[in-house]
């Protein structure tokens, strides 16, 4: 999807400015790229993020079958005369690649919008009845991709959400939140749907797969990875606030799970008409549980995912979605933003963003496939000239047949980042992962660590520690985690000398 000539050419001078690049001397930027450290994927949803090969390997293995008309796949126990058997190669197997992703798609009669958000339903049978699998996937391309960590979004909560869906009949409005959070907690079944919900992340199957517990594991077992809990902002209203009242709970006793997310399209028409009512139930929550310390849940909000051309006509959506995220919402990460011009007061918007510290989790592939928006239309330039943090991630990549080094690659060719801009986005994505401790950094954007870990004479950022960094080491995950990205960072600079 990227061409490596083209990629040494976006970044080489910069790269050797700062680095001398071998890879650039031989002709092998492909391979540096793919090589630099890269931190955390931040905005991954699981059930997007693998490719469609890989589930119709699965799928065969199950003894699934596709129904022919929709392309979909039915599990081996609804198969029928009328459905045809997984195949391993030929055309009617490109088809369906082509059909359960974004492979070789032209927009025609069917918008890239359109055919991105139809493929989930195609292959999620097998998709769910293979969770495990899928994570350990994700890990190994990750490992692969030199990504140290992942945060990825899955359906959770279902439990606590059918309760408040069984305890709430009538319509939601902003006035009912707090008599249906009453409802929800003080039902008779609320405790076994939260003990529920709390065991479908709990689980390490993943690691199994992965055959961690071998004396030779892969490296995909050294990659963290903690969870989102994915809601579907056009859902029912009151099962949808009760998987985000489980979200928090969950997070309050599991340290698996450290944020919750609004999914599925931003311009679907019930989203739409609920997306305030959406952000009074995160403010409601917000007082409830974070402002007084019962969860440690962070928010990671889909806002600003929209373009007039997919609007109805007459919405304003695109003018003020981002800001009542994290103003009345509370979003700490905004996932995508690219409508921030289109806001009301946009310069106002990103100072905002900046002086809060919200990062923007840039995902370029999916922008381009879903919106159309890419190269100078994309706002990545004006939020590096405000200094909003930001930092890359794959969005769905097996739908979009990407990774995180095709998401540097985009970044080098189409937004002209360079190698220390590069740099600095790994270094944020772990700044705003959902980590707890510490941070490494006083200034992640000047590359200055705490006093207990600055360089000396003996010891630089990355090297092993000793003394008072070692104990501030000790007492954060979150500054262990960037203190390996920086080992990486040595490596990889050394081998570039």
């Amino acid at each position: 999807m990227w061409n490596a000539d083209a990629v040494r050419d976006a970044l080489g001078a910069a790269c050797v400015r700062s680095l001398r690049c071998g890879p650039h001397r031989s002709g092998r930027f492909a391979a540096f790229l793919k090589a630099v450290p890269k931190g955390g994927d931040l905005h991954n949803h699981l059930v997007g993020a693998v490719y469609a090969e890989t589930y119709l390997a699965w799928a065969k293995v199950d003894g699934d079958c596709i129904d022919m008309t929709t392309m979909s796949v039915a599990l081996a126990d609804q198969c029928s005369t009328s459905h045809q058997p997984v195949p391993t190669s030929g055309s009617f197997y490109d088809e369906l690649v082509r059909a359960w992703s974004m492979k070789d798609f032209v927009p025609g009669a069917q918008t890239g919008r359109d055919h991105f958000f139809m493929t989930f339903r195609k292959f999620m049978p097998v998709a769910l009845a293979h969770s495990d699998d899928s994570i350990a996937d994700v890990l190994t391309r990750a490992a692969d991709d030199n990504v140290l960590y992942v945060e990825t979004m899955t359906v959770l909560g279902q439990n606590v959400g059918s309760v408040a869906a069984a305890a709430w009949s009538k319509p939601v409005t902003a006035a009912d939140l707090p008599a249906l959070y009453d409802a929800i907690i003080g039902n008779p079944g609320f405790p076994a749907a939260l003990a529920s919900d709390v065991a479908e992340v709990r689980g390490t199957g993943y690691r199994t797969r992965l055959g961690c517990s071998s004396p030779s594991p892969p490296a995909a077992c050294k990659v963290g990875v903690r969870f989102i809990a994915q809601v579907a902002r056009n859902g029912p209203l009151a099962q949808l606030f009760g998987q985000l009242v489980s979200a928090y709970e969950m997070a309050a006793v599991t340290p698996q799970i450290v944020g919750a997310t609004l999914s599925s399209p931003e311009d679907h028409p019930m989203s739409l008409a609920n997306y305030e009512l959406q952000m009074a139930m995160l403010d409601l929550l917000h007082g409830k549980y974070t402002a007084t310390g019962r969860s440690p849940l962070h928010l990671s909000l889909h806002a600003g995912e929209l373009t007039p051309k997919f609007l109805p006509a007459g919405s304003t959506a695109n003018t003020f979605h981002i800001r009542h995220a994290v103003e009345t919402g509370h979003a700490e990460r905004i996932g995508h933003g690219i409508d921030v011009l289109s806001e009301t007061d946009p310069d106002g918007l990103m100072d905002m963003l900046k002086s809060r510290n919200v990062l923007v989790e840039v995902c370029l592939s999916s922008n381009d496939q879903i919106l159309e928006v890419k190269g100078a239309a994309h706002p990545l330039a004006q939020y590096l000239a405000k200094g909003v943090p930001f930092a890359l991630a794959t969005d769905d990549q097996g739908v979009s047949r990407s990774s995180m080094t095709g998401e540097y690659a985009r970044a080098a060719l189409e937004q002209h980042l360079d190698y220390r801009q590069l740099k600095t986005a790994a270094r944020t994505s772990l700044e705003h992962a959902f980590l707890p401790g510490a941070s490494l950094w006083r200034s992640v954007a000047q590359g200055q660590p705490v006093a207990e870990c600055a360089a000396t004479d003996t010891m630089r950022v990355g090297d092993p520690a000793s003394g008072a960094c070692e104990q501030f080491l000790a007492d954060s995950e979150r500054a262990r985690m960037q203190r390996e990205l920086e080992r990486r960072f040595l490596a990889f600079e050394g081998a570039q000398q």
